[in-house]
């Protein structure tokens, strides 16, 4: 079974406040009840659209990502991103 990537943005934005350490793929997946393997796709996507930040002990939330969570916007909702480079 693998989950909708806004189930594991919000696994990782609610694991990453109470530890304000990097999630692992495998703690998303333990606290999911579910295989790594079932969440490794969706946190690929979520780094390629910069809602997460890959680093080398697991991801972390971005400040877009926290946003987009407190405006209550699901990721299945019609949605337009606009990625600026610095």
């Amino acid at each position: 079974m693998s989950l909708s990537p806004h189930t594991v943005l919000v696994a990782v934005v609610d694991q990453h406040e109470d530890s304000e350490e990097p999630v692992p793929a495998r703690a998303v997946a333990e606290s999911q009840g579910v295989p790594e393997e079932s969440v490794s796709q969706s946190l690929e996507s979520l780094c390629e659209f910069e809602l997460l930040e890959p680093t080398e002990r697991g991801y972390r939330p971005t400040v877009t990502a926290r946003e987009l969570l407190a405006l209550d916007i699901e990721l299945d909702d019609v949605l337009a991103l606009d990625l600026v480079e610095e």
